[in-house]
């Protein structure tokens, strides 16, 4: 009775969170849905091994998509956010444009660098040569994903998780009906499913900059203060001296952008270091067992998605240590009870691996319950590490996630050429078990302290 009125008052106490999440969680839900479906056709068309450089493909496009954010994503979200709070609409509109600046500039630089490097990662590092070209080609794809994130963030920031549902919606229809396309047609090649990518993610970022006002991008008078005289002034940060008057942590939007590009080029390392070191050290064919590993773990990722969603501009407008406590409280306690649920679904759902890809996919059963059980520690950590921002841990997250990089690279190393795929799922539990318990323990400390 006790843990039943438990839950009903933790419920009733999020019911606004609930829901935001819920409506993040629907476009998830169909990617997940439709990118299932597309996962089993596309290991079945393609085989482990085209299955296995889809991935590297897809891989490296992504990278260059995140590599691009260096934290700019957070910072933006994080800042927009207290200015809204505060009534600040040329606050908000100022942030935007500095991190669509960024945003440009950066996918650009590491769009070109991968090109360069295409060709020495599939010859040298993956071991396949033929495999340069769709490398080249895919790296659009983050090009796409990089211009539609500032649009994304904007929504985000305002708390209008609608149309940011409905985007994403569509770009994982366009790409599911290709993807049938393809099955239907059985004109299954990693160039064809390439290019469906492509299309997808290109549409998507049309309509997202054709909804975001236009001031969310540019400035005609911003641009002509900077150019001639004050270029810098594109990469430099706005000021924004009214949102930060009544914050919690009142650490400026250029520092905080800083320690956030450390983290972020860190966790990219971190969640990257799976594929980039099985691509080393183990065939494509298993390098494709893992990938159908993955899609087992998407529905809980969708709910660690739209919880940090959701999450980001609750906890960037906090400006006081009991708000501050609440939230991490009651987002805590709904957090462990979906990690719950998730434990069960880590258990008894990758059993149907076989049947679903195929019996050459009975090693992605373990690999996917393993992946599973990563996610339930991933939301667990992800209310208190989001809080945590806001007690200023920012400057000290870096440190935390270049030990945790160090550990998961060194477990790779070692345990890859002895237990395959599964070594790298291994990794990434050791590696969010790591975090909670620190940053758990940091959060602990500068709350009691506090009281």
């Amino acid at each position: 009775m006790n843990a039943f009125k438990w839950l009903a008052t933790t419920v009733a106490g999020s019911k606004k969170g609930i829901r935001d999440v819920v409506v993040s969680m629907i476009p998830q839900g169909i990617r997940v849905a439709t990118g299932f479906v597309t996962s089993v056709l596309m290991a079945r068309g393609l085989g482990p091994a085209g299955l296995g450089q889809v991935a590297l493909v897809q891989s490296l496009a992504e990278t260059s998509a995140q590599l691009s954010d260096m934290g700019i994503g957070q910072t933006a979200i994080r800042y927009i956010s207290r200015a809204d709070a505060q009534g600040d609409s040329e606050g908000q509109m100022a942030v935007s444009r500095w991190a669509f600046r960024r945003r440009v500039i950066l996918v650009l630089v590491f769009t070109v660098l991968f090109y360069f490097l295409s060709p020495w990662l599939a010859r040298r590092v993956w071991h396949a040569e033929d495999l340069t070209a769709f490398l080249r080609l895919g790296l659009l794809s983050g090009v796409f994903i990089a211009l539609s994130s500032v649009p994304s963030i904007y929504f985000q920031s305002l708390k209008r998780f609608g149309i940011n549902a409905s985007l994403l919606t569509a770009q994982a229809l366009i790409f599911f009906a290709g993807i049938l396309g393809l099955a239907f047609w059985k004109h299954w090649s990693v160039a064809s499913v390439v290019v469906v990518g492509l299309i997808a993610s290109g549409i998507c970022a049309a309509a997202s900059l054709l909804l975001v006002p236009r001031a969310a991008l540019w400035s005609a008078a911003e641009l002509k203060r900077m150019f001639p005289g004050d270029a810098k002034a594109l990469w430099r940060s706005p000021r924004l001296d009214g949102a930060m008057s009544n914050a919690l942590d009142a650490t400026e939007p250029g520092r905080f952008a800083f320690f956030m590009l450390l983290s972020s080029i860190l966790v990219i390392l971190i969640v990257r270091a799976d594929i980039w070191l099985m691509g080393a050290y183990l065939d494509e064919s298993q390098v494709g067992i893992y990938n159908a590993a993955t899609r087992f773990a998407l529905p809980l990722s969708i709910v660690l998605n739209a919880l940090n969603m959701a999450l980001w501009p609750r906890a960037s407008a906090l400006d006081n240590l009991p708000a501050a406590r609440a939230l991490l409280k009651k987002t805590f306690r709904l957090s462990f009870l979906v990690a719950c649920g998730g434990v069960l679904y880590a258990l008894f759902v990758p059993l149907f691996a076989p049947l679903l890809f195929g019996a050459q996919y009975e090693a992605s059963v373990f690999i996917g319950q393993l992946l599973c059980l990563r996610y339930c520690f991933s939301l667990l950590i992800c209310p208190i590490g989001v809080v945590g921002y806001s007690f200023g841990l920012a400057r000290i997250y870096w440190l935390i996630n270049l030990a945790q990089l160090a550990i998961v690279v060194a477990l790779n190393v070692w345990l890859l050429p002895r237990h395959g795929p599964a070594a790298s799922a291994f990794a990434l539990i050791v590696n969010d078990a790591i975090g909670f318990m620190v940053v758990g323990a940091i959060i602990w400390r500068r709350m009691s302290a506090a009281k």
